[in-house]
């Protein structure tokens, strides 16, 4: 049977018979395959003559979403999306014309539902059945039409984007020569797009050697894989030169041959504006660092710059503050926690801090600051803090001086009111006695017996002596504090001199109730001293023993001797001194607040230390309230 399904026709036996027969079943069998190959094509395929399908495959039916026989029986436009049946009309027309058209395009079919699926179709003209027809393949490509779209539309957006940068943007070669750059990459370059000039990467560097020495340190980063990045003076087309930010990288690292990608920034107004920035924080910095004031930049207590003013107050560099803690010029931790606590309380509160206070030096000396402090932004100390400090040691000095004048001079004018007092008291009482023995003399002397004539006589000696014992005292003191004090040492027989002091301590008290007991060691011989102040000293202290053991005891004076000289004791069983008097005892006119009213001045003591140093010695003393007091002097 032969391909288009009609009965042979019978044939007489015989040779004839037998070969036509054989011809028939070879061709019969060529078409068997040729149909099969037809129908397992991964294409549509469809024959066309007329206006109708003569021929189509299972592919073609199926990518159209018809039958065979429905393809068949309807056009060959049926599908055929209506927009595009006017082009594949015309183009059918025209090929079988003999006109040279395109085999190859891309047509769109509307399937049931309103669903739109592109072809890729590739048309030729064929014999057929004896007259002409036309041949078509096609294939279905919707999915790769829309890749094509989502990629064209990235791609435009891409596009848009470096475009629409503000920075420049560029594809170069491996060769260093422009593929593509966006309108700011031209505009940097001073490039209009109609007369696009950018050919390569060496006609914008300031030189070739700079462009050398670029390109291979571009080559070492792309070799290795990474990024390049510098800041570089570079030349517009026009000659003038611009500082820009180049940084640059390869498209893909696994193929270098498709080049590099490069962004590029105007930086020109940047570096102007850093260089006026460093001209003009040279010059603070110079002014700063020529203050006479120490200046610091602290954030969170730390030192983050400091003027040479600051540094040399502390005995640093300012290499060894800056970036360190403010606690290493401080006293102490505890003082600088309480300062900081102090400080940021004020700056919060104020937005400002001003205070006197102790710092250390690097040698450990510590001196006195005046320190002002001011918040960068206001009262928020976290920001960072200006500091000024200023050495107030000298004037710190000079109020302390001032303040011990002060006190001098009130402790001056204290004696002199004790010193009046006193005087008025000590010298009125022997002028007084002296007034009326002389009245005695004067009224009834050529009355009186010898023997009363003679005691008046002596009552008025004694008073003079008195007071003549009182003003010496008062020239020693006033000789004393004026440095004007004679010391004549000369050869003293000790033991000698100290049985005169005893006697006459026991003279001067003849109603006293104390036993005066002398104890001398029997090797205390002779030394150079000044026998004057010794009487000044021992005549002082045997004589307040006993005026202020007015319930008698013992008086002791002891005198030994040891390796280092003569060491002399005055004790007694009296009233004793008050503990917290005892640091005054020394001081002019300075009397306890327990002697009620046994005479004195006040100047013995002050005699004795001042007697006593000259010597080169040293006095000590040790009492307790009503058990009696101990003096030890080593000269």
């Amino acid at each position: 049977m032969p391909i288009d399904g009609r009965p042979a026709q019978d044939l007489t036996p015989g040779t004839d018979h037998i070969l036509g027969w054989t011809q028939q079943e070879a061709l019969r069998r060529s078409e068997e395959r040729y149909r099969s190959v037809v129908e397992h094509l991964g294409q549509g395929m469809v024959v066309v003559q007329g206006t109708r399908f003569v021929f189509v495959n299972s592919r073609a039916a199926e990518i159209v979403q018809m039958s065979v026989k429905e393809m068949l029986r309807e056009g060959y436009l049926h599908r055929v999306h209506p927009e595009d049946r006017p082009l594949v009309d015309e183009r059918r027309r025209r090929r079988l014309a003999g006109e040279d058209i395109p085999n190859r395009y891309e047509i769109r079919v509307l399937l049931p539902g309103g669903v739109v699926r592109w072809l890729d179709i590739g048309v030729t003209i064929v014999p057929w059945d004896g007259g002409t027809a036309t041949l078509t393949f096609f294939s279905e490509i919707t999915d790769r039409k829309a890749l094509e779209a989502q990629l064209k539309s990235t791609l435009e957006e891409r596009e848009t984007i470096l475009q629409s940068s503000v920075v420049g943007i560029a594809f170069l070669t491996p060769q260093g020569r422009f593929r593509w750059a966006n309108d700011a990459m031209l505009q940097i370059f001073g490039v209009a797009r109609e007369e696009d000039k950018l050919v390569s990467m060496e006609t914008l560097y300031e030189s070739r050697e700079q462009y050398l020495r670029v390109g291979t340190e571009v080559a070492e980063c792309i070799r290795k894989g990474e990024g390049f990045q510098t800041e570089l003076r570079m030349r517009r087309l026009d000659g003038s030169l611009l500082w820009a930010s180049l940084s640059g990288k390869a498209v893909s690292k696994l193929e270098l041959s498709q080049g590099t990608v490069w962004v590029v920034t105007d930086i020109s107004r940047r570096k102007e504006l850093e260089e006026a920035l460093q001209k003009t924080s040279s010059e603070r910095e110079a002014i700063l660092n020529s203050a006479l004031v120490g200046i610091a930049l602290s954030v969170a207590r730390r030192h983050e710059w400091v003027n040479e003013k600051y540094a040399e107050m502390l005995g640093y560099s300012r290499e060894d503050l800056m970036g360190k803690s403010s606690v290493q010029v401080h006293p102490d931790r505890e003082m600088w926690d309480r300062l900081g606590l102090e400080q940021h309380a004020a700056l919060v509160a104020h937005g400002t801090f001003s205070n006197e206070r102790q710092m250390m030096r690097r040698n450990g000396e510590v001196f006195w600051v005046q320190m002002s402090g001011r918040c960068i932004r206001d009262r928020d100390p976290d920001s960072g803090v200006i500091w000024t400090f200023l050495d107030i040691t000298e004037r710190k000095k000079a109020e302390d001086d001032i303040r011990a004048a002060l006190e001098r001079q009130r402790e001056l004018n204290d004696l002199r009111s004790r010193f009046v007092s006193m005087t008025s008291h000590e010298f009125r009482t022997p002028l007084a006695s002296i007034l009326s023995s002389a009245e005695l003399l004067k009224d009834y002397g050529d009355r009186l017996p010898p023997q009363d004539q003679q005691q008046i006589i002596q009552a008025i000696e004694n008073g003079v002596h008195r007071m003549t014992g009182m003003l010496e005292r008062v020239l020693h003191i006033g000789r004393m504090e004026a440095r004007m004090l004679e010391f004549k040492p000369h050869l003293v027989d000790m033991q000698a001199l100290c049985g005169r002091l005893v006697d006459e301590a026991r003279a001067q008290h003849p109603a006293t109730r104390c036993v005066v007991v002398a104890d001398f060691a029997p090797d205390l011989g002779a030394g150079n001293y000044d026998e004057k102040l010794l009487r000044h000293i021992f005549g002082n202290l045997l004589s307040n023993a006993i005026k202020y053991s007015p319930a008698g005891g013992e008086v002791g004076f002891r005198v030994a001797r040891d390796a280092a000289g003569l060491v002399f004791e005055v004790s007694d069983q009296g009233i004793g001194i008050p503990p917290a008097e005892i640091g005054h005892l020394f001081e002019s006119f300075h009397r306890a607040s327990n002697v009620g009213n046994i005479q004195g001045t006040g100047l013995g003591l002050a005699i004795v230390k001042s007697s006593v140093e000259l010597h080169g010695g040293q006095i000590q003393v040790h009492s307790e309230p009503g058990h009696g007091t101990s003096f030890t002097v080593r000269i």
